[in-house]
């Protein structure tokens, strides 16, 4: 499952996206996902996150931003850090 959450967060992806193509519950997911923040391979994606390596101006998701200048973004979104996308490059994740 986790290879697979992962996989999935190769593509910045929102918690409702990500519980539709896991056919998980929301609530598993962000438990899921929590433990892989917890662990640095995941994060959410706004400026300033372990997670998020772009500029703002080269970023697709910047309208879903709160650094851009969203109070409140629609869906929070979420990608992998530089450790998750060593680990899903066949890296063990622990």
């Amino acid at each position: 499952m986790t290879a697979r959450l992962l996989a999935l967060l190769a593509a910045p992806r929102t918690l409702p996206e990500l519980a539709r193509e896991l056919g998980l519950e929301p609530g598993t997911v962000l438990a899921l996902l929590r433990q892989l923040e917890a662990r640095g391979y995941v994060g959410p994606a706004y400026q300033g996150s372990p997670a998020c390596g772009v500029a703002c101006g080269a970023c697709s998701l910047k309208r879903l931003c709160p650094s851009a200048g969203t109070p409140t973004p629609p869906a929070p979104v979420w990608r992998l850090t530089d450790r998750g996308r060593a680990a899903l490059g066949g890296r063990a994740v622990r």
